[in-house]
């Protein structure tokens, strides 16, 4: 879902989301798995938030990670770069990352947490383009 809001000060902030459910099963091995991806690109004015596939992770220490990559065009080009990764263990409690990027580039969000109940969680990806 893409949002795009005009502010008083003249800052426009592009917004996109991508959710998916992880699933804590005690038969699965716990690991790292990736979620998904983000970008801005402040040229085209897109901005992208793509959740992969839903997840089965293990109980014990997983990892959840998000590609986020800001395309920003020179020194002069005004744009930042927001992204955010919040997952929900199967109790409801919230485990989340955020970076802001002002120059090109790309990062790796990461979210690690010992999940210790059986049953459904969740992930949600945020991109935000500041302008």
């Amino acid at each position: 879902m893409a949002v795009t809001l005009f502010w008083p000060d003249g800052e426009v902030h592009v917004i996109d989301t991508a959710s998916g459910r992880i699933v804590f099963c005690e038969n699965v091995s716990p690991g790292t798995y990736p979620l998904g991806r983000a970008w801005i690109d402040s040229d085209l004015n897109e901005t992208v938030a793509s959740a992969g596939t839903d997840v089965m992770a293990g109980l014990g220490r997983n990892t959840f990670t998000v590609t986020c990559t800001s395309r920003n065009y020179g020194i002069f080009d005004p744009a930042r770069a927001s992204f955010t990764l919040t997952v929900r263990d199967a109790a409801g409690r919230p485990y989340s990352e955020s970076i802001t990027l002002g120059r090109a580039g790309t990062k790796t969000l990461s979210v690690s947490f010992v999940a210790g109940e059986v049953g459904e969680g969740a992930f949600r990806i945020s991109a935000t383009s500041i302008r």
